[in-house]
């Protein structure tokens, strides 16, 4: 397996489990920014694509959104999704349902098994999070998934 981290962040916890994950599935990691070039990469030579998103009010942030809808994404990968949240009803679920939806339009499969963990939020609010037992937790996902 070939796999690639492509993720964004807005507080640092998501890029914290993407760290965690490339270097347990040792393979290059993205940081997509609002002005990401998508076209700046190509997906060709990578099978197994880890996608990495936090979740603000059961939605995915935008710039992994915005990298589905525009990317080539080929044919014949494995999509996975991980993501941090502050924990809130079932916003985790509805993020998800989104970016699966997003894949389906692009006759893509996200698999069911996502990781999530909780994150910092805004000023002492899960302060630490996500800790070294998180990201333990994630690399253990990721390398179960490599299999």
């Amino acid at each position: 397996m070939n796999p690639i981290v492509i993720y964004s962040t807005h507080r640092n916890n998501t890029e914290k489990i993407a760290l965690a994950i490339a270097q347990a599935a040792n393979c290059k990691s993205i940081k997509l920014t609002k002005d990401f070039d998508t076209s700046s990469i190509s997906l060709d030579e990578y099978d197994l694509i880890f996608f990495g998103t936090g979740i603000r009010g059961g939605e995915p942030y935008v710039e992994l959104l915005n990298f589905i809808k525009e990317a080539n994404l080929g044919n014949g990968k494995q999509f996975l999704l991980f993501m941090t949240w502050a924990g809130g009803g079932a916003s985790n679920k509805l993020a998800y349902e989104r970016i699966r939806c997003s894949l389906d339009v692009k006759a893509q499969h996200l698999d069911a098994d996502y990781f999530i963990c909780l994150g910092q939020t805004f000023g002492f609010t899960r302060r630490g999070r996500p800790n070294e037992a998180d990201m333990a937790d994630a690399k253990k996902w990721a390398v179960g998934k490599l299999k």
